[in-house]
Parts: structure tokens; sequence; C-alpha cells
């Protein structure tokens, strides 16, 4: 109960920003990465919240739905994973074929035990990755995430990390089937990765 009661406050309070930015922005959109491209898409080098590396033979008839983020997120990534979350409970039983995951590009602070409580507050189902600064670096630049850090007080130390943040479908054959930039509404991404899988599934 605790923890659905802190991500609804925090999905409330980052929806309300995520409003104020569409207000001051114009609603402007990161470029896309281009559907239909081939991409490497494994996860050499992160591990899970366990500490075990990702099966890349178990995922060579699923989908990859990747995000990247952090757990100091304060708007987009809550609004991200609640949308991934509802996409999954849309798609009932054929969720069994995809595997969402959530790449920390924030290993120095996303510790094992913080990333799988943040995940799991959105939905259980989705895997937290991390690695070392290297090894995230490199996965980001296969999906064609780019982030840095951003020095907020040199004196202590605080910063924050900029990050691309596209909510990534990527199908058995390693193509990019959709990129949704995660400032949509929790609503449009789930309707866009739902209407993506089916549509894959006739092609």
């Amino acid at each position: 109960m605790g923890v659905t009661l802190i991500a609804s406050l925090i999905v409330s309070a980052a929806l309300a920003v995520w409003m104020l930015i569409q207000t001051l922005s114009g609603s402007s959109v990161e470029s896309v990465p281009p559907a239909g491209e081939r991409i490497d898409a494994s996860f050499a080098g992160l591990r899970d919240t366990r500490g075990a590396a990702v099966d890349e033979h178990a995922l060579a008839t699923r989908y990859r739905l990747v995000t990247f983020g952090f757990t100091a997120c304060p708007n987009v990534c809550p609004l991200t994973l609640m949308g991934v979350h509802q996409a999954l409970e849309q798609l009932g039983t054929d969720a069994a074929r995809i595997l969402p995951v959530f790449v920390s590009v924030d290993p120095e602070r996303d510790t094992p035990r913080a990333l799988s409580a943040y995940v799991n507050a959105f939905d259980a189902r989705i895997v937290a990755l991390t690695g070392s600064p290297r090894a995230v670096e490199r996965v980001a630049q296969q999906y064609r995430i780019f982030f840095g850090r951003r020095t907020l007080d040199g004196k202590s130390g605080s910063y924050e990390v900029e990050h691309s943040a596209f909510v990534l479908l990527v199908d058995p054959q390693q193509r990019i089937r959709v990129a949704i930039p995660s400032t949509a509404a929790p609503a449009e991404i789930a309707a866009r990765i739902v209407r993506a899988v089916r549509e894959s599934a006739q092609t």
C-alpha cells in the first residue's frame, strides 16, 4: 500500500510538471530515432538488480520495450514508466511477448536496491538494468540515447543527469518498431505501444 501511494504521488506531481512543460515549451519534441532501423539491441555489460546478466538467447522471440532514465528523475521518468505499465495492462496475455526494461543512466547513485524499489512501484514486470558508466554509455549509444551529467553545486558535488528520453520498442530482429518521446502523456505512450505491438504481429 505504501509503495502504491508513493507511486501515485510521484505520478501526480510529475503530471503537473509535464503539463507545465508542455505549456511553456510549445510541446517541442526531440529528434526521434527512425522506425525500421536495425540496431545492436543487446544489453552486454549490464546487470539486473540481482546482479544477473540478461539472457540474450531467451529474447530471440521477444520484443524489447526499453527506456532510459534514473530514479531521481523529477518528472519525465515516472510518467514514462506509468505509460509502460498501462501498455502492459492493456496488452493482457500479449504482454508476455515483451521484456520491459529500464536502464539507469545514473549508475553512481542508482543502487540495485534503489532501482528495484523504483521500478516495482510502477510494474514488477519491468526489469531494471545498470552497470559501469562505460557499459551504460555503450548500450545507450546503441539505442540512440544520449546523456550527460550537469553539476548543480560544485561544493556539494550535487548533479542531475540530462538525457534524451524515448520509449523504444525493438522487435526480435533488432529493428526499432516505434520510438515514442517520453514527453508524451502516459495514455498516449500506452496507446502507441499497444498499436505497434499489434501491428507488428500482423506483419
